[in-house]
């Protein structure tokens, strides 16, 4: 009998929404991170993520959320602390099962701020959002995503790495001995004013453009066009500098800059 009460309580509320007798309504939680954190890993879905530098001595962490995401007081993740690494995970879901209105937003966004110092170590991935880092500095940074953009504005490290499956990369003011970055199907690749030991971008089926910081003479060049009817063309295979850019369907337009 309980059982079936909440049934009808829960269906009762999903139809009060459905109806319009309450508006969307969006929510907010804090955490606050020990100093001293030099490893982040987060592991996310369905939800945007930005990490941002910001003048703190510890990680403050932020999420937002929707009504139509969950409802109030809903604890969408866990923060766990071990030794120096601050793990962040997604415990729940949104709400799939509630059908919101054309006007409404079903949204949810991580946004941790970090301070300005570089990092071990950083991870993120998630599945169906965008990934956003502006001025963090990590030695290594994986970031992953299926259907989602990645987008890196001043980044300082050592090696530096960004996979989507579809959507458009953005690497802007990035600083690496080793930067890579994927688009395994569809999408467009932009590097702006990239600085890097070796540098490897690749798309299924889009475009690369942008620039790299340097002279042309110490970099060697492979550029691959599959599906344009091109060759491989290799250059400068001795220089001490690497740059590698391929695309299966799509032009490359990357000029370098002082």
């Amino acid at each position: 009998m309980k059982k079936f009460l909440l049934a009808l309580l829960t269906a009762a509320t999903a139809a009060a929404l459905l109806c319009g007798a309450a508006a969307v309504s969006t929510y907010s939680v804090g955490y606050d991170a020990p100093a001293g954190i030099s490893t982040i890993v987060v592991q996310d879905s369905s939800a945007a993520v930005v990490l941002q530098a910001a003048d703190t001595d510890h990680i403050h962490a932020d999420y937002t959320y929707t009504s139509s995401y969950a409802f109030e007081s809903s604890k969408l993740y866990d923060f766990s602390v071990a030794g120096s690494t601050l793990t962040v995970t997604k415990t729940r879901e949104p709400n799939t099962s509630l059908t919101i209105k054309s006007t409404d937003t079903r949204a949810c966004t991580l946004t941790l701020q970090v301070p300005r110092q570089t990092l071990a170590s950083l991870t993120v991935s998630t599945t169906n959002d965008n990934i956003t880092l502006d001025g963090v500095s990590a030695q290594t940074a994986a970031l992953t995503t299926d259907n989602g953009r990645i987008e890196v504005t001043n980044f300082n490290g050592t090696s530096l790495s960004g996979t989507t499956r579809n959507g458009k990369i953005t690497l802007s003011g990035v600083t690496s001995q080793n930067v890579a970055a994927t688009i395994q199907n569809s999408g467009t690749l932009k590097l702006e004013n990239i600085s890097a030991n070796v540098c490897n971008a690749k798309v299924q089926n889009g475009s690369i453009t942008g620039s790299v910081v340097g002279d042309s003479s110490a970099y060697g060049f492979d550029l691959n066009f599959l599906l344009s009817g091109k060759d491989a063309l290799q250059q400068n295979a001795g220089a001490p500098q690497k740059l590698s850019l391929a695309t299966q369907n799509g032009d490359v337009d990357v000029e370098f800059v002082r």
